[in-house]
C-alpha cells in the first residue's frame, strides 16, 4: 500500500502484513527489472551517442560515400554524397542499388564503366579498387572512386563502401604541371640542340685542327649539355607517364639487335673507363613484343646506370634468357661497381632518389632513369628487380613479353642505303645547317625550307626522296604541312619524317609520316633512320603467295629482314590480282594453293604482257610435286625452284641472286 517492494519472492506462504495476515498468490523482484530496464536504456543512450558521432563524421568528410548492404540496398549516405550528386537521402537509402538506374545515368556519362565499378562489385566480398569516372550532373566534375568490403567488429558482412572524392583540381594542376614541362622543355631544348651538334663538329674537326685545351674546353661543353639533354628527357618522361600520355607503339622486335645497338652506342663510354662489357644472348632467343623505343630506353637507363656505378677496368655483362614459364623474355645487366645496402635498395624505385656515399657521389643524373624504367617495363607486362651487394656489384633484371607463335630468330641485316635527295623542313637556321651538314656528309643532297610555305613549294618543285619536317613554323606547324602534303596528288607519296623537341603522341604517323625523332638528334640516329627509310623505298618489291599462313607470314618476315618490301596473297587467283595491279620485282608463288594453283597462276602471268617478264620463284614443299612439274614451270620461265623448307639464308641468297641485276618490272618479253 506505501509502495514497498520485497527483495524476495513468495508464493503459497502467509504473511504478516499490518499485523493481518496475508496468503501471496504471487510476487516478483520489482528491484531486477527496474535496473534492467536502466541498463537497457543507458545502452541505448550510448548507441544513439556513437551513432550520432559516426553520422556526425560521415557528414563532416569532405568524401562522397555510400554504404551498400549485402542485399544489394543502399544501407547509408553522407551529407557529401548528397550535396555531390544532388540528392536527398529518401531519394537513395532503402532502395535496391539496381532501381538507380535512372539517377546514375543522370549523373555519370559512362554507364558501362559504373555499372562495371559499381554494380559489379557487389559480390567480391574481399577485393578494394581504384577507379576515375567522369561526373556530368549536377556540375562536371573527375571523381577518384575508392571501394571496399565493409565489416563489423565482430567480423560480420555490412556490404560493400564506395567512396567517391572529387579530384579535378587536382588533375587539372597536373594537367597544368605537364604543359609547363613540354613548355620549358621545348624552349631549353632548342638552343641546346645547335649547341651540341655544332660542339660536337668542331671536336671532330670539321672546321680545322683545334689544340689540346681547346679539345678539353670542348670536350666539357658537349658532355654537360648531354646532361642536361638527358636532364631534360627524363622530366618531360616521368610527367608524361604520370599523366597517361606515355603510348606503346608495338611489333616485332629483335632484342638481340637492340642490345647490340644499344652497347655499340655505349662503347666509347664504357672504353674510355677501361670497362669490359659481355653479351651473351643465345641463338635461339625468341622474338619479343614491345615498343622499340621504349626498349631501348630501357636497356640504355640500366647499362648507363651501371657502368656510371662501376670503377675504371670493372666488369659489365648484359644476358637474355627465355626461362620459365613461357611466355617471356628476361634480361640481366649485371655490373662489378659498388653495390647497394639494403637500405638503399628500398628506396632505390623512388623518384629523385640517388645513393648517397663516397663512391659515388661523382656520379651525375636526375634520379628519375630507374623510375622510368620500371614504369616502361611495366607498361609492357613485365616487371623489374634489383639484386646487390656492397662491394661486390649488382644486377638489374626484367622481363618482357614474347610475341605469340614465334620461335628462334634468324637475322639477316639489311645495308644501309646511301645517296638521295632530302629537303629539311627547319624554322631554326642554326639546326637546318646542322642537319643539312650530317645530311651532306653522308653523301646525300639536301634543300632547306625554313617555312610551310616554302616547304610546300620546294617538296611539289623537287620532289625529294625524303622531307624532314619540323613540327613548330612560324607560318603554322608541321602536322598542317603533312596534311597538306598528302591532299596534293604531286607529293602524296613522298616520305616525311617529323622531326621536334615535343615526343610524338601518334599525330604525325596517323597523318603518315613514316617515321618520327625528337631533337637533339644524334648525327648517328638520324644517318641510321634515314638510311633505313631510303633503303626501305628503294628495295625490291616481292609478292609471296602461299596457302599456309604461318609458311607465308614466316618467308614475308625473313624478306622484310633482308630489306625488301613485301605484299601476300593466299591462293593463286589473289596473287594473280596483286601482281597485275603492283608490278612486283618478284613473285614467289607455291605450287599447291586453292582457287588457283602456282602453275596455272605461272601461266597466266606469262600470258599477260605487263607481267610475261617478271621473275617469278616457284616453291613446293613435296619433291614428287616438284619432279612432276619442273619441265612445265621451266617452259614458262621460272627461273629458279626452292623446296621448302629453306634458311633464311638460302631464301635471301636466292632472291638476292635472282634480282642481281633487277628486272625491271612491267617490261614486257
Amino acid at each position: 500500500q506505501d509502495g514497498s517492494t520485497f527483495p524476495f519472492e513468495a508464493q503459497g506462504r502467509a504473511i504478516q502484513l499490518g499485523g493481518r495476515p496475508l496468503r501471496v498468490t504471487a510476487m516478483r523482484d520489482i528491484t531486477a527489472r527496474k535496473q534492467a530496464e536502466a541498463q537497457l536504456a543507458g545502452a541505448y543512450q550510448q548507441a544513439e551517442r556513437a551513432r550520432g558521432e559516426t553520422r556526425a563524421i560521415l557528414d563532416a568528410a569532405n568524401d562522397a560515400m555510400l554504404l551498400v548492404a549485402p542485399d544489394g540496398r543502399v544501407a547509408t549516405i553522407n551529407r557529401r554524397f548528397c550535396a555531390m550528386f544532388g540528392v536527398e537521402p529518401h531519394d537513395i537509402v532503402g532502395h535496391a542499388l539496381d532501381e538507380l538506374g535512372a539517377f546514375t545515368e543522370r549523373i555519370f556519362d559512362d554507364m558501362e564503366r559504373v555499372a562495371a565499378q559499381i554494380f559489379e562489385p557487389l559480390s567480391d566480398l574481399d577485393g578494394q579498387f581504384t577507379d576515375i569516372l567522369v561526373q556530368q550532373w549536377p556540375q562536371p566534375r573527375q571523381l577518384e572512386l575508392f571501394s571496399t568490403p565493409a565489416a563489423g567488429a565482430g567480423g560480420e558482412r555490412l556490404g560493400r563502401l564506395y567512396v567517391f572524392r572529387d579530384v579535378t583540381r587536382e588533375r587539372e594542376v597536373d594537367r597544368m604541371k605537364t604543359e609547363f614541362v613540354a613548355l620549358v622543355s621545348h624552349e631549353l631544348r632548342t638552343p641546346l640542340t645547335s649547341i651540341k651538334g655544332y660542339v660536337d663538329l668542331i671536336l671532330e674537326g670539321e672546321v680545322g685542327d683545334i689544340n689540346a685545351q681547346q679539345e678539353r674546353f670542348l670536350t666539357i661543353v658537349s658532355n654537360n649539355a648531354t646532361r642536361l639533354v638527358s636532364l631534360i628527357n627524363d622530366l618531360l618522361d616521368i610527367s608524361r607517364i604520370e599523366s597517361g600520355k606515355v603510348g606503346l607503339t608495338r611489333e616485332r622486335l629483335d632484342l638481340a639487335a637492340l642490345m647490340q645497338g644499344v652497347a655499340s652506342s655505349l662503347a666509347p663510354q664504357i672504353e674510355a673507363r677501361g670497362q669490359t662489357l659481355t653479351l651473351d644472348v643465345p641463338a635461339w632467343l625468341p622474338a619479343i613484343w614491345g615498343d622499340a623505343d621504349r626498349v631501348t630506353q630501357i636497356l640504355t637507363n640500366l647499362l648507363s646506370n651501371a657502368y656510371k656505378y662501376t670503377p675504371n677496368g670493372g666488369m659489365l655483362r648484359i644476358a637474355a634468357s627465355a626461362p620459365p614459364p613461357a611466355g617471356q623474355v628476361r634480361v640481366e645487366i649485371t655490373d662489378s661497381g659498388v653495390g647497394m645496402t639494403p637500405d638503399e635498395l628500398e628506396k632505390l624505385f623512388t623518384k629523385f632518389y640517388r645513393a648517397r656515399n663516397r663512391d659515388t657521389q661523382d656520379v651525375g643524373g636526375t634520379g628519375l632513369g630507374l623510375t622510368i624504367t620500371r614504369s616502361l617495363v611495366e607498361m609492357h607486362g613485365g616487371d623489374v628487380s634489383v639484386t646487390s651487394v656492397p662491394g661486390v656489384g649488382s644486377t638489374f633484371a626484367f622481363t618482357l613479353p614474347v610475341l605469340a607463335g614465334t620461335g628462334a630468330l634468324t637475322r639477316v641485316v639489311a645495308p644501309l642505303a646511301r645517296g638521295g635527295r632530302i629537303l629539311v623542313v627547319e624554322d631554326e637556321s642554326d639546326i637546318a645547317g646542322l642537319l643539312r651538314r650530317y645530311l651532306e656528309r653522308a653523301g646525300y643532297q639536301t634543300s632547306v625550307a625554313h617555312t610551310a610555305a616554302d616547304a610546300l613549294r620546294i617538296a611539289r618543285a623537287e620532289q625529294p626522296d625524303l622531307i624532314t619536317l619540323d613540327v613548330m613554323l612560324p607560318d603554322g606547324d608541321g602536322f598542317g604541312v603533312l596534311e597538306a602534303l598528302r591532299a596534293d596528288p604531286v607529293t602524296r607519296e613522298l616520305l616525311v619524317m617529323m622531326l621536334s623537341v615535343m615526343p610524338d603522341e601518334g599525330q604525325g604517323k596517323l597523318l603518315g609520316a613514316v617515321d618520327y625523332l625528337n631533337k637533339p638528334v644524334s648525327e648517328r640516329l638520324l644517318l641510321e633512320r634515314v638510311g633505313r627509310l631510303l633503303s626501305d623505298e628503294q628495295s625490291s618489291l616481292v609478292l609471296v603467295a602461299d596457302d599456309d599462313k604461318d609458311v607465308r607470314e614466316l618467308i614475308a618476315d625473313h624478306l622484310r629482314r633482308a630489306g625488301h618490301r613485301v605484299m601476300e596473297a593466299a591462293n593463286g587467283a589473289e596473287a594473280l590480282r596483286l601482281a597485275t595491279s603492283s608490278l612486283p620485282n618478284l613473285v614467289l608463288l607455291d605450287v599447291k594453293m586453292p582457287v588457283m594453283d602456282g602453275v596455272s597462276a605461272l601461266r597466266a602471268l606469262r600470258d599477260a604482257p605487263a607481267t610475261r617478264a617478271l621473275p617469278i620463284m616457284m616453291m613446293t614443299a613435296s619433291p614428287g610435286v616438284l619432279d612432276d612439274c619442273r619441265s612445265a614451270i621451266e617452259q614458262l620461265g621460272a627461273t629458279l625452284l626452292i623446296q621448302k623448307p629453306f634458311t633464311a639464308a638460302e631464301l635471301v641468297a636466292a632472291i638476292g641472286r635472282e634480282l642481281s641485276p633487277r628486272t625491271p618490272a612491267g617490261v614486257g618479253a
